[in-house]
């Protein structure tokens, strides 16, 4: 599928996410190794392993999210940002459209947990001391188009989406 292609599946296949972007010229991005698709479709892990989070950590992070807004965005969200940038530091840069129905996480406060929980000492304590932290933070699930133009990291919870590179795309 050309990049053409993949933006006519995302205008019929993601009506809701585009409803709530729209008239935007906002974009979620994620960065990600697809061996240069141009398009791809995939479906969201229910048990993502932590990339550099201690797991321990990570488990209570994702029992936190679970216990406060019914998803388990930790380890069945899929990571992405408004900020193409950010997003490149971690692979290739796709613009990502969920498809169907969807929820969002974030926090204006964190652009990456991870990097928050370094810069603040957390990955060297209890799992209890981050979710307390967390907290603090002001995690939402409403205003999407502020979450995007924040650069914060966004946590999709879909069952599938759509990836569509970024080059050639204006």
């Amino acid at each position: 599928m050309d990049i053409e292609e993949g933006l006519a599946k995302a205008r019929r296949d993601c009506l809701p996410f585009l409803a709530m972007i729209e008239p935007s010229a906002a974009r979620l991005y994620r960065g990600c190794f697809r061996d240069g698709a141009a398009v791809f479709e995939d479906e969201v892990f229910r048990d993502r392993k932590p990339k550099n989070m201690p797991v321990e950590l990570h488990q209570a992070a994702d029992a936190w999210f679970s216990a406060r807004f019914g998803v388990r965005y930790r380890g069945a969200g899929l990571f992405c940002t408004g900020d193409a940038v950010q997003a490149a530091s971690h692979g290739d840069v796709y613009r990502i459209y969920p498809v169907g129905g969807f929820q969002f996480c974030w926090s204006p406060r964190v652009k990456d947990l991870h990097a928050w929980c370094d810069e603040n000492g957390f990955l060297q304590k209890s799992p209890d001391a981050l979710t307390n932290a967390l907290a603090g933070l002001d995690y939402r699930e409403d205003d999407l188009a502020e979450a995007l133009a924040s650069g914060s990291e966004i946590m999709v919870a879909c069952k599938r989406y759509l990836g569509v590179k970024t080059t050639g795309v204006a």
